[in-house]
């Protein structure tokens, strides 16, 4: 079974974001910890958090959170700061009741001391996450096989890998690989999907300057197709019967993660897109479509 949810914010807006979900259909909610602002100083706030939890615990979402983008697991100057917003991000998870939470992969370093710092970072949020998954994300910073590498290292039960479709199509695009066939690779290890649409042309702005990156509005991007858009499915350029047909069979969490505030009056679309998206992928793959 697929079960087809949606990106929230999660911050002052929770509860009409939580009612459009609950309205339109979607089974499952992702929150953005980001959107949430309840993290000062890697600590969590305790009456944040009680407000937020109670306002979630309205609503019977499967839930999944995404970590805070400020999350760096390779980064061993401000080590102490780091674990100790990987380790609120996973506390806020459990106290929600939620079933995973998805840590971006980012860019492989270059010095095997990062990476082994985020190997030793995952490992222990492993230790302390029970039968809650991690899911390592891929980002259109990296290709997907070092992803992949990541995830089949860890080599536990409670580790595998969130596919980011947009991020794959962007990556693919840049780094020149075969975005099909790396989905192909990829599917043994994945257990949770993102989708959203994009038009695959990479903003080099992404590795050049990420603070800067971040500053641009959809009037900078939209108009010429750039970066990582996060558009309803179905918007732009993105294969999804081809990708559906790589991952046919697929049992578990499908995020449509698009930005759903920038598109309310056309909310209904794109979930019965994201849906349709759902249908399809859990049918088994025909033989010759199979990795």
């Amino acid at each position: 079974m697929v079960r087809l949810g949606i990106s929230v914010r999660g911050g002052d807006r929770r509860a009409e974001e939580l009612a459009l979900a609950r309205r339109l259909g979607y089974d499952a909610a992702e929150i953005s910890m980001d959107g949430t602002g309840l993290i000062f100083g890697g600590r969590l706030h305790a009456d944040m958090l009680r407000d937020a939890l109670s306002a979630f615990g309205r609503h019977d979402f499967w839930y999944s959170v995404h970590s805070p983008s400020s999350l760096d697991l390779r980064d061993r100057a401000n080590r102490e700061v780091q674990l100790a917003l990987a380790r609120s991000t996973l506390t806020f998870t459990r106290d929600l009741g939620g079933r995973v939470l998805v840590i971006h992969f980012e860019r492989q370093s270059s010095d095997p001391r990062d990476e082994a710092a985020f190997t030793e970072a995952m490992l222990r949020l492993s230790d302390e996450a029970g039968d809650l998954l991690l899911g390592v994300e891929n980002i259109e910073v990296e290709r997907i096989e070092p992803v992949i590498e990541c995830v089949a290292r860890i080599n536990r039960p409670n580790v595998a890998m969130t596919l980011d479709v947009g991020h794959a199509y962007l990556a693919a695009a840049h780094f020149g690989f075969d975005f099909l066939e790396a989905i192909g690779r990829a599917r043994p290890l994945v257990r949770h999907i993102h989708v959203n649409d994009n038009f695959g042309r990479y903003d080099p702005l992404r590795l050049e300057n990420f603070t800067l990156y971040r500053t641009q509005t959809p009037a900078d991007t939209f108009p010429l197709g750039k970066g990582d858009l996060h558009l309803p499915v179905g918007w732009a350029a993105i294969p999804f019967d081809r990708v559906c047909a790589a991952l046919g069979g697929y049992e578990g969490t499908l995020v449509h993660e698009y930005r759903a505030h920038l598109f309310l009056p056309y909310a209904e679309a794109a979930y019965a897109a994201a849906r349709r998206l759902a249908e399809t992928i859990e049918q088994p793959a025909a033989p010759h479509t199979r990795p």
